[in-house]
Order: structure tokens, then C-alpha cells, then sequence
């Protein structure tokens, strides 16, 4: 019986590692030459899919409309048209995202925490 409540722990304890959850709020902080701003990440999950909104407090934009967001295979990639924004990092079990901020050609690291 210990044996089966064992291997059952061990299940459920790998599932929940596996699973991993990118809803919530993400900060970070953009090194521009000549500033750093602070980012903001905001991404809800609703019918199985991902939305978002991204803030830069710094230059006082809140709620810019992400335009697709993905989380696949650990990696989060999202995109914001009109300001032709990209990004794509990995999450790791540090529940740290890191990864390239890009914006008109500049490509710049970008780490984000909860």
C-alpha cells in the first residue's frame, strides 16, 4: 500500500512540474542605451487561449494590446503589431522567462520575474 501512495505522490508531484503556468504578472527591465524601463507583462487565459497586455510604466503606457501570445514547450513568444514589438524566451523552474526583446531591428536581452 505504501508502495501505490508512493508512486501516486511521485505522479501527481511530476504532473504539477510539468505543467507550468505562464498566467499572472511578469516584470522586467529593458536596457535601452541611455535608460533602463521597467516592463510589465499581464497574461490571462481564457477558452484555452492566451491574451495579453504589456505596460511600460516608465513612459506612463498602460494596457498595450499584445497582439498574439504563445506558450509552447516552455518557450513564451508574443508580438504587439503596431509597435512592432517581438519577444520570445524560455521559462525555466526559477519561474524566470529569459529572452530577446526586439523592436525596429534592435535586438536587446529582456528577463522576466513574477
Amino acid at each position: 500500500m505504501k508502495k501505490v501512495n508512493f508512486a501516486l505522490l511521485f505522479f501527481f508531484a511530476a504532473l504539477n512540474m510539468s505543467a507550468q503556468d505562464i498566467k499572472g504578472d511578469w516584470k522586467g527591465v529593458l536596457k535601452v542605451p541611455g535608460a533602463e524601463l521597467n516592463l510589465v507583462l499581464h497574461i490571462t487565459k481564457s477558452e484555452n487561449k492566451l491574451t495579453a497586455t504589456l505596460d511600460s510604466p516608465d513612459q506612463k503606457a498602460l494596457g498595450i494590446p499584445v497582439t498574439s501570445t504563445t506558450f509552447e514547450n516552455s518557450t513564451l513568444k508574443f508580438t504587439v503589431d503596431n509597435l512592432t514589438i517581438e519577444y520570445e524566451g524560455v521559462l525555466d523552474k526559477n519561474q524566470t522567462i529569459t529572452g530577446t526583446f526586439k523592436q525596429m531591428g534592435q535586438a536587446l536581452p529582456l528577463v522576466f520575474k513574477r
